[in-house]
């Protein structure tokens, strides 16, 4: 039979570890596009911003593959941003490809940053989106490589958003918000308003953290009282 104080030793270890667990998930790192949408006319070009946020992490490097429909938008030119001094890229139909590294072994990036800036031009009417291409079962997919001797791959897919383009005559068409089951909702019959983009995922996050904040605190009193 387990004694009572190895009952609690274990319990405060499994707590440790769940707190853990927590951090790694919330610290995950992403990659973004700014802005979310863009509104544009025929023939006219417009800008996108590929940041990348390390999260709680020290990353060394980056792969970033996006696609696009290649019939409706035509590539223009791709820059380098802040974030990493080296960016290089390979553009190819429908899918371009983007790298961006530390100059010396042994340096590293954190926090929210701009990997580049690319430039695309509309061709003809329509919708359509940029995407991320991550999937972690291939090997030319995005990632963003931790600074550590194995050079992970800390990337969280699941929070990668798109990119979402309108092309009309003349740039007045819009993308329109798709409202919850049931009609148009809201006082007044005005239509349903969707939540601010992201806040979701921040309420979970914010939830994690103060849930681990807690485990951890109540791990702490157990290995004090195990002691």
């Amino acid at each position: 039979m387990f004694s009572t104080k190895k009952i609690r030793t274990y319990l405060a270890y499994t707590l440790l570890a769940t707190v853990f667990l927590f951090a790694t998930t919330v610290n995950a790192a992403t990659l973004n596009f700014d802005p979310e949408f863009s509104n544009v006319a025929i023939d006219e070009s417009f800008i996108v911003s590929i940041d990348l946020d390390s999260g709680a992490e020290q990353v060394a490097g980056t792969d970033i593959y996006i696609d696009y429909d290649k019939d409706l938008l035509s590539l223009q030119s791709v820059t380098g941003g802040d974030f990493f001094p080296l960016v290089n890229n390979i553009p190819t139909a429908g899918r371009l490809y983007i790298s961006g590294v530390v100059a010396n072994q042994g340096e590293f990036k954190t926090g929210l940053g701009t990997v580049a800036t690319v430039t695309f031009k509309s061709l003809i009417a329509g919708s359509g989106t940029l995407e991320f291409d991550c999937d972690i079962t291939k090997t030319d997919t995005s990632k963003i490589v931790k600074n550590d001797f194995a050079a992970s791959n800390i990337i969280d897919c699941s929070q990668l958003k798109t990119h979402t383009v309108t092309s009309s005559v003349d740039g007045t068409a819009t993308v329109t918000p798709t409202t919850a089951a049931g009609g148009s909702g809201g006082t007044g019959g005005t239509g349903g308003t969707l939540p601010e983009s992201g806040a979701i995922e921040e309420m979970i996050t914010y939830s994690a953290i103060g849930g681990g904040l807690l485990l951890f605190g109540f791990a702490i009193r157990m290995m004090l009282r195990v002691s």
